[in-house]
């Protein structure tokens, strides 16, 4: 049976923990937080999947690193600021076969990218970005994004105000009572929704538009409390040889709006997640009439089980490559909120 090793019992750890339990894995799971762990083993556990899991092994914090288990994956869900920390006492510590990373990969200002970056180079580390890899999209990026070699324009929107997302932290006052709520610590639109930047650059690297040369202007609104802000509202846009690309993320749409649309002459083609309760669909038009409509069905859970069931088939350096849960996409993604975010 395939070891795990989880940081972090909030909201992740427990979508994490459950989902490595239904893949039939060996799960521990440690916080540096008991009160957090006896939240997750007494109410949020037993709340989302109807009662505590016995074989899921609670390690003190403590003792964690005095261990010598070696691990097939561990996961870091704790908080974006310390996430890098986490990683580099994992990789001096620890051992392990493989590592992930929750997303984003760091909060925008973190001192340790650099050194992060430097030590990426043959390990087998993944982020947190499962929506790249969700079935739906897979069969956006592969059976509808050919008809798009040229486009006019590409919308990515990542909407969803706080009422969706404290609903699934019941255990928090407001968003001021958690990271979430602290652009310094890898809270506020960009970080917390940068499912939808990841998607973007993925989606440009395919259309063959180097990110890295555009020149993005952004717009960003915050909400403050005392010395801590966020991005409630946060747009970027860009033009690329004639072509818009425009990105909104914002903390305050309800119902949540996550979705992605090109467009050329001939072609409009549509991806949404959530478009309805355990389902995304894709859509395409020719002509302003619906070519097709696909609708892909999944759970909560599934989207997690996907993702560790692509990390664990990674076999070699190459697979690593290919999968858009490698880090370098993460990294890009952070830069790019960091762009945005640094002299805010």
């Amino acid at each position: 049976m395939k070891k795990v090793l989880i940081f972090g019992s909030g909201s992740i750890g427990n979508h994490m923990a459950f989902a490595c339990r239904k893949i039939g894995m060996d799960v521990f799971i440690t916080d540096i937080s008991s009160k957090a762990l006896n939240r997750m083993k007494n109410k949020i556990y037993p709340m989302r999947y109807k009662k505590w899991d016995k074989k899921i092994k609670i390690i003190n914090y403590k003792e964690v690193f005095n261990f010598d288990t070696v691990y097939d994956l561990i996961i870091i869900g704790s908080p974006p600021e310390t996430h890098l920390k986490l990683y580099f006492d994992c990789k001096n510590k620890l051992k392990f076969k493989k590592i992930l990373i929750e997303k984003p990969i760091s909060n925008f200002s973190n001192k340790l990218l650099k050194k992060f970056n430097n030590s990426m180079k043959n390990k087998m580390i993944f982020c947190g970005y499962n929506h790249s890899i969700s079935l739906s999209f897979n069969y956006f990026k592969n059976h509808v994004l050919k008809y798009f070699k040229v486009y006019k324009t590409l919308e990515i929107n990542w909407k969803e105000g706080w009422d969706g997302i404290l609903g699934a932290h019941f255990w928090l006052k407001n968003e001021f009572d958690t990271y979430l709520g602290n652009i310094k610590r890898g809270g506020g639109a960009l970080q917390e929704h940068s499912h939808g930047l990841h998607l973007m650059l993925v989606i440009l690297k395919i259309l063959k538009v180097d990110y890295k040369k555009l020149n993005f202007k952004s717009n960003v609104l915050f909400k403050k409390k005392r010395n801590i802000k966020y991005d409630m509202y946060s747009n970027i846009s860009a033009v690329s040889k004639n072509s818009l690309i425009n990105y909104e993320s914002d903390l305050k749409t309800f119902p949540a709006q996550k979705n992605i649309t090109i467009i050329n002459d001939n072609y409009k083609a549509q991806w949404k997640c959530n478009y309805q309760s355990g389902k995304d669909c894709v859509n395409l038009f020719h002509k302003n009439k619906l070519k097709f409509t696909k609708i892909f069905k999944k759970t909560r859970s599934s989207e997690f089980e996907n993702e560790l069931k692509e990390i664990l088939s990674v076999k070699n350096m190459r697979q690593h490559g290919k999968s858009l849960l490698n880090p370098l996409y993460a990294v890009d993604t952070i830069h790019l909120a960091r762009k945005v975010l640094n002299g805010k």
